[in-house]
């Protein structure tokens, strides 16, 4: 008799796991991955002729062999730039010096028409959006409140208060855990889960905005869910109008979704699916100051808005608009993403470098930096 209610008790409990989204997180496992994508219905993202090129050198310029760089515990052993990809689970490298192609490395099954999967990477594009939005008057004004444009949370207590800008610089005040990922944080939920709209109605208040920095992905989902208001159309078609088709990409992009269906929404704040060249194309949009090809994609003084520290109501100085801000004396900025993605942008040089892995939660950012600006310095030389 015991061992029957043992067996029907634990069938209750997989019963209630495979009802919710701890199912998925439980059996794909919790911490995303680079293939996740062949879990989630997506939404296709079309290019367009003509398709911009980067310039090929001349000549072979060797950084492989010739650039030299610490390991990953920073001690004196200098290893080729060849070497260190290689032993630090990187997927695709590349480097981009005045729109010519200096260095570009594929490992593994990866290849340069190979889709890699973005996470956070992605949260810029997002933001970039709203800045076109605001461009074109379908955003009155990022200092509005959200509820101007999303009006269903009029009714829950405090989101009248938060601002686009909130949303933008992560000081909203929203509850969400997005730091631990783990089978019952808040990003496991928006993650691995099928309902999107659910969970964002779902969200509550920690403290007032522009109280502190809270780094949350339910920020950009809140982002895209306002882009969907103001153009009637998914995330997806606004980046496909935008970005996708005026930037000249090389192939499709896909965008992973919550679920089938007219009621499916992206998940914005990661999981924007590409080529590696194509990501660079965006890097390059900013490089030229939202200007591409002598057509304003984006405001000037959006993108230096962006890129520049703004501390004010106790956003961070070293993050705005979903970009990451180096230091003063090399003013950089960079896209930064789960497992060291990175889309570093060093405007003085116009050098961006780009790079995707898919393993390691451990690798600091201080570290990809160290590393990168060790790159830049070494290019120097080179003519």
């Amino acid at each position: 008799m015991k061992s029957k209610i043992i067996f029907l008790l634990l069938g209750i409990i997989m019963l209630a796991i495979s009802s919710c989204d701890v199912y998925n997180t439980m059996r794909f496992g919790a911490l995303p991955g680079q293939n996740d994508f062949s879990h989630f219905p997506q939404r296709k993202i079309d290019n367009q002729s003509p398709v911009f090129n980067f310039i090929k050198p001349d000549k072979d310029y060797k950084l492989g062999q010739l650039i030299g760089l610490t390991n990953k515990s920073l001690n004196p052993t200098n290893v080729a730039l060849d070497t260190f990809v290689e032993l630090h689970n990187t997927i695709s490298f590349m480097i981009i010096r005045n729109d010519t192609i200096l260095y570009e490395k594929y490992n593994g099954k990866y290849r340069d028409t190979s889709l890699v999967s973005s996470f956070s990477m992605v949260k810029p594009m997002v933001s970039t959006l709203i800045g076109i939005a605001v461009e074109e008057g379908k955003i009155k004004s990022i200092n509005d409140s959200i509820t101007d444009y999303l009006p269903e949370f009029k009714s829950k207590p405090g989101f009248d208060k938060i601002t686009v800008k909130n949303l933008l610089e992560h000081t909203s005040g929203i509850k969400f855990s997005d730091q631990e990922f783990n089978i019952v944080s808040d990003n496991a939920e928006f993650y691995w889960g099928h309902d999107l709209r659910k969970e964002i109605t779902a969200l509550t208040i920690k403290t007032a905005p522009n109280k502190e920095f809270h780094y949350s992905s339910a920020n950009t989902q809140l982002l895209a869910l306002i882009i969907e208001r103001v153009t009637n159309k998914p995330v997806s078609n606004y980046l496909e109008t935008k970005i996708w088709k005026p930037l000249g990409m090389e192939a499709p992009a896909y965008w992973s979704l919550d679920k089938e269906g007219d009621d499916s929404m992206e998940k914005a704040f990661c999981c924007l699916q590409a080529r590696t060249v194509d990501f660079a194309k965006f890097g390059r949009l900013y490089l030229n100051k939202g200007n591409w090809e002598g057509n304003q994609i984006v405001s000037k003084e959006w993108v230096e808005q962006s890129t520049h520290s703004d501390p004010s109501n106790n956003n961070r100085h070293y993050y705005n608009n979903n970009w990451g801000i180096g230091p003063l004396k090399y003013d950089s900025f960079y896209a930064v993403g789960l497992y060291g993605q990175y889309l570093y942008l060093y405007p003085e040089k116009n050098i961006q470098i780009i790079r995707f892995g898919d393993s390691s939660l451990s690798y600091n950012p201080n570290y990809w930096q160290d590393i990168f600006i060790q790159i830049i310095d070494q290019l120097g030389v080179l003519k």
